[in-house]
């Protein structure tokens, strides 16, 4: 396959998942407007299917670059933790929170690997940012943005982080 088939292909999906989307927004505002329940059932039914073929388009597009690969990983003072990626993206979204470390500034380390046969080969970027954490344990991206000091791994960090990577620990 040439690399302009799977970029062309994620271009078509993209487009797609951008048409979905405004076709989804515009069936939830006929829905608000509309006040029969049947009328109402019909649309949640179109809705259901427009919400089918985003996650079917947005797994179509992730399958073209199997490739690469982020993992997260919150730094505390005593260890390292693997944290899911979907629970990352949750938890700057401030859809989910840490409740165990409310109130702490933490460090997190953001890893891009190179993967081969679903493993991780090598490291393409590392990035370190801090996590400063409200008293309900939400993400405080302004207050991790005035931090001055470095949010660096210490070695033992690091090779922990490399250990778990490498080992499949995750």
């Amino acid at each position: 396959m040439t690399q302009d088939k799977p970029a062309n292909e994620l271009n078509r999906l993209n487009g797609a998942l951008e048409v979905l989307g405004l076709l989804r927004e515009k069936l939830m505002l006929q829905r608000d407007e509309l006040g029969a329940e049947s009328a109402q059932e019909a649309v949640d039914e179109m809705r259901s299917q427009v919400d089918a073929l985003q996650i079917e388009c947005q797994q179509r597009r992730a399958n073209l670059h199997p490739h690469h690969k982020s993992y997260q990983f919150v730094l505390t003072d005593e260890e390292v933790l693997p944290v899911r990626h979907d629970c990352y993206v949750k938890l700057l979204r401030g859809e989910a929170e840490l409740s165990e470390f409310k109130g702490q500034t933490l460090r997190l380390a953001d890893w891009y690997m190179f993967m081969q046969d679903d493993k991780p080969q090598e490291v393409v970027n590392e990035t370190y940012n801090w996590l400063a954490l409200d008293e309900f344990g939400r993400a405080d991206l302004h207050a991790a943005r005035d931090i001055q000091a470095s949010p660096l791994p210490t070695t033992r960090e690091r090779k922990e982080i490399y250990r778990r990577l490498f080992s499949q620990a995750l």
